[in-house]
């Protein structure tokens, strides 16, 4: 046991003291280096979106104020939802009712270097009383 805590400390020292030296290991080029430069990213942006109406009954005194729905929501490039899925429900009911309305918004698509791309995406959406 001695010997390994012995050992140890010795290398510690040798690690110590060859980070002193402050001069790097390789001078080879990193991988990034080799990368493209992007010409930009944009994140899709919600242009168009439709009321959500719930019935009072519906929304449980039970639920928090304000109430959420997380949803997944899968963005064609164009910015129009094609698979929404239901990540945290509220009640079956409730949940219908906001997967019918996402499936009516349009979003301006995200764009890498120029193209409009899919993206995938958390949606939030909160109910209040």
């Amino acid at each position: 046991m001695r010997r390994i805590l012995v050992a140890s400390l010795l290398s510690s020292f040798a690690l110590t003291a060859a980070a002193a030296t402050g001069k790097p290991v390789t001078d080879a080029p990193s991988a990034t280096d080799a990368r493209p430069v992007s010409t930009g990213v944009t994140n899709p942006q919600l242009y168009y979106s439709t009321k959500i109406e719930i019935p009072a009954e519906e929304v449980s005194a039970a639920f928090p104020n304000p109430a959420t729905v997380v949803l997944k929501v899968n963005l064609d490039a164009t910015g129009s939802p094609k698979t929404i899925q239901v990540v945290k429900p509220l009640s079956q009911n409730i949940d219908e009712r906001v997967v019918a309305a996402v499936k009516q918004f349009r979003w301006r698509p995200a764009v890498l270097d120029n193209q409009t791309i899919p993206v995938s995406m958390n949606l939030i959406v909160s109910v209040q009383r």
